[in-house]
């Protein structure tokens, strides 16, 4: 199979993860220099271009490799000045016209229903929401901002783990807001959409329109603003959006998976504004609250459910509401594929698997562990502390937990301080490409590992 061969058969495994546009705007750009299965080396036709896709494409890269060719790769992505026409081919691939799409869906005269990038969930709304000791705050604020927009709370900075109700309650509040304010221009979006749409909006000379699109919204709502890092001219449009809209007294809502400060490479002007509203924090439902929910979706979805299977399900998740809501759809897919009642044994057997499934190795055993070797205390290793000597140990825990858990990205990066994901996605790769270079490094990481499967943890 030639390198070009070998490069579309993997875009199409790529085509096949990504959304549309994602796929258009990243990965038509990319050029195949030296491909084997073993080795892709990529180019690019700028620095943007690698941040972004070293950032956030290299594992749905590998995975398409492994696919296609049976191996997971090493991928190495690398800047090729020389092809300065790669975004116009790039652009011409994209059909739609992201900035005309943008005044479009904030005019005022569009239908409430149409004025978000994304159809809401129905059962997003501020009534389905359970309030309990982690949420209250957020669920308050959100409320406050949807009531009074551009007021006391602005902008409202909603942070916290996947899964914990980030977007329920952005969604929430734009319908809240929509049925309070009919006509109003009101723009609600990913923040990885409007980095695809400014992108796409510079590739065709159409940045004017996406701009003043963007000026002119009454009230923005953006999820997972943790997006921009990296994305330094995406930065700079955004902070002159923002502050147009603030100065106008127009609402600005914003979540991300940590605070304003935790997201790396994110320009200190644009933190200090995302903190001048209410930063508001996310955590973990208690057991309390998840029972509560777990006996809200049930009757959403017009199930009465007996006590002791709601408080079994409230008990095998803990962190994650999503997950949560993944457990009570099996058990009830499970009852009806299986024609039995819902009671405890039905449950005990169909949440079986994800019981059993759970991580045998801890991150605090991790963290215990390389504390000890370190000289370092789990208070430091969870800490804000940069310090080296902190660091590179907190590095190693996350990389090996990366190896022996199966916890996702964003709950590492909770257990240590509330990183953000890349920073976990970080400290992942700079140890694994340190241990192949040192080998002191190397044999600890071994060492460490060996200790816990020992341990039978």
């Amino acid at each position: 199979m030639t390198t070009t061969d070998l490069w579309q058969s993997v875009l199409c495994e790529i085509e096949r993860r990504v959304r549309r546009q994602q796929f258009e705007t990243w990965f038509r750009c990319v050029k195949p220099q030296d491909i084997s299965a073993a080795r892709f080396c990529l180019a690019v036709p700028n620095r943007f271009y690698k941040d972004w896709i070293e950032t956030y494409y290299i594992p749905v890269i590998k995975e398409s490799a492994l696919v296609a060719t049976g191996q997971t790769p090493e991928v190495i992505v690398s800047v090729e000045p020389a092809a300065p026409t790669w975004p116009l081919e790039a652009a011409s691939a994209v059909e739609d016209d992201s900035a005309e799409r943008y005044a479009s869906q904030t005019r005022p005269d569009v239908p409430a229903g149409s004025s978000s990038r994304y159809q809401f969930s129905p059962d997003y709304t501020f009534e389905n929401f359970i309030v309990g000791p982690a949420n209250r705050l957020c669920h308050a604020a959100a409320m406050a901002v949807a009531d009074t927009p551009g007021t006391a709370y602005n902008p409202l900075f909603i942070h916290g783990g996947v899964g914990l109700g980030k977007t329920h309650l952005l969604q929430a509040a734009c319908k809240s807001y929509l049925k309070r304010n009919q006509g109003h221009r009101l723009l609600y979006t990913s923040c990885e959409e409007f980095v695809n749409d400014y992108v796409s909006a510079v590739q065709r000379g159409n940045v004017a329109v996406f701009r003043q699109a963007l000026r002119e919204v009454d009230f923005m709502v953006i999820d997972d603003i943790h997006f921009l890092a990296r994305a330094e001219r995406t930065q700079e449009e955004f902070f002159h959006t923002f502050n147009t809209l603030y100065n106008a007294h127009k609402q600005i809502i914003l979540s991300s998976d940590s605070s304003p400060a935790d997201i790396p490479s994110i320009e200190d002007r644009l933190i200090s504004r995302f903190k001048w509203g209410l930063v508001a924090r996310l955590d973990a439902p208690a057991y309390e609250t998840r029972l509560a929910i777990v006996n809200k979706k049930a009757g959403l979805r017009g199930f009465d459910l007996p006590k002791d299977v709601s408080e079994l399900i409230a008990r095998s998740i803990e962190t994650n509401i999503r997950e949560l809501e993944g457990a009570l759809t099996r058990v009830l897919g499970y009852a009806a594929l299986t024609n039995r009642a819902l009671d405890a044994s039905l449950a005990h057997e169909a949440l079986r698997e994800i019981t059993q499934a759970r991580p045998s190795v801890s991150i605090e055993d991790i963290a215990k562990i390389v504390g000890a070797r370190f000289n370092v205390k789990l208070s430091d290793l969870q800490g804000k502390r940069r310090l080296k000597s902190v660091v590179l140990p907190r590095q190693i825990c996350m990389h090996i937990a990366r190896k022996l858990t199966d916890y996702s990205l964003e709950e590492i990066g909770g257990f240590f301080g509330g990183r953000d994901h890349t920073t976990v996605l970080y400290a992942d790769e700079k140890i694994a490409e340190l241990s192949k270079r040192d080998p002191r490094t190397r044999g600890l990481v071994a060492e460490v590992q060996s200790e816990l499967m020992k341990a039978g943890r």
